[in-house]
């Protein structure tokens, strides 16, 4: 069992946060088992710490769901899966062990939103190509693990 880290950064010039996202998974069975997320947040003073690092935490699951599964298909402009019961959302037993979100100490002001979401894609698609040696460029990543045949892992 190999644990990888990967990183993705989000940022703008305009009053958006920056962010940087670290993942470390090992691949079990094929699939990835996200051990530990670690997010570092610049948005600003942060005025109820604990409410913000739960929404952080919030986004990078909800993040993590819809890189691996997230899909929306459509039939004659209609969508298919119009209900809960029918689109793939993580599992609490897929979701990281553990996360660790961490804000910048300063005086400009930015806000929070969800500036968290966006980079987990790219750390998680950077962590599965680290793990797997093979770049994934359409999400969802969880199906093209499917499809491929078992991983093989990179010393």
């Amino acid at each position: 069992m190999i644990v990888q880290s990967s990183y993705a950064q989000e940022s703008s010039i305009n009053n958006t946060p920056e962010v940087a996202e670290v993942i470390d998974l090992t691949m079990k069975d094929n699939k990835p088992v996200i051990k530990k997320v670690y997010a570092a947040v610049d948005c600003g003073m942060v005025i109820n710490p604990d409410a913000a690092a739960n929404m952080g935490e919030g986004a990078i699951v909800d993040g993590i769901g819809n890189a691996l599964y997230g899909e929306m298909t459509f039939q004659d402009g209609a969508p298919q899966k119009n209900n809960f019961n029918t689109y793939r959302m993580v599992r609490y037993s897929e979701a990281p062990k553990a996360i660790e979100v961490h804000f910048v100490k300063n005086d400009h002001d930015t806000g929070l939103g969800d500036p968290l979401f966006p980079p987990i894609f790219g750390a998680l698609a950077n962590a599965l190509h680290k793990a797997t040696g093979k770049r994934l460029y359409e999400k969802p990543f969880g199906k093209q693990l499917q499809s491929t045949s078992p991983v093989v892992m990179q010393q």
